[in-house]
């Protein structure tokens, strides 16, 4: 979690000198309101008050001094940390921040390591399929960014069927870019949806792919295994990828 958070090296060796000095200068744990318990289940009853609040003003709970991060100089759940994290990555650039999460919208920190969890697979593929093309450049996105999924439903009349429109769903987005001296080649989106189950919606040039509630959480509470349900999702993802973007290269030696 923490390298998710304060990122690594090239080598894979995890950046620990910042992440040291803030935990050297983290104030020590004060114990909870009577009867209140670590969110994260642990039972523990001292640790800290998580700093993230959203538009509506409502304030996150208590965590534990293990379940908790010590980032900014201020404490966080491990949640609300990444969450912070990709979008203040936004701060000052071209995508400033359009809005904060909902208090308990886990779809920014979901689409954020799930393009980090499929990244290798995705560029590794991406690179294969544009391999024969001068200057490719594949890129993945460093923020996260709102989205907007419409909503509708057919309607059948004697003329035909008409697509309604109910509007749209709000949802964050990351993924993948490859481009040359040309312009774009490909883009790639994962997009998640603020909603509870949230809803991963993946688009490769523009195509909707795949359009899922993720395994793990599909399963939740029924005895499944979430690490299968993971490489499940992820594998279903870049089956969907591959058939959208096929490379002139497909078949040849």
């Amino acid at each position: 979690m923490f390298n998710r958070i304060f990122g690594r090296r090239g080598d894979g060796t995890a950046t620990a000198s910042a992440p040291e000095a803030e935990e050297a200068s983290r104030p020590g744990p004060k114990a909870f309101p009577e009867g209140v318990t670590c969110g994260a289940g642990c039972g523990r009853t001292t640790g800290y008050r998580c700093s993230y609040a959203d538009p509506t003003g409502r304030r996150c709970g208590y965590w534990c001094e293990e379940h908790s991060v010590f980032h900014n100089a201020r404490n966080w759940c491990q949640r609300h940390a990444n969450s912070v994290k990709w979008i203040h990555a936004r701060d000052g650039s071209i995508y400033e921040i359009g809005r904060q999460a909902a208090l308990d919208d886990r779809s920014p920190n979901l689409v954020a390591t799930l393009v980090d969890d499929l990244n290798a697979d995705v560029t590794a593929y991406l690179a294969s399929v544009f391999r024969k093309h001068r200057g490719v450049q594949i890129v993945t996105d460093a923020h996260i960014r709102t989205a907007q999924i419409p909503k509708g439903r057919v309607e059948h009349t004697p003329t035909g069927p008409i697509v309604l429109n109910e509007g749209a769903e709000v949802a964050w987005e990351r993924g993948w870019g490859v481009y040359s001296q040309v312009g774009y080649l490909a883009r790639v989106i994962m997009r998640v949806t603020a909603t509870e189950p949230p809803v991963v919606h993946a688009v490769a040039n523009g195509v909707l792919v795949l359009r899922r509630v993720p395994d793990w959480i599909a399963n939740r509470g029924k005895g499944g295994n979430p690490q299968a349900d993971r490489a499940a999702f992820r594998q279903a993802i870049l089956d969907a990828i591959r058939k959208q973007i096929v490379g002139p290269h497909n078949g040849e030696e």
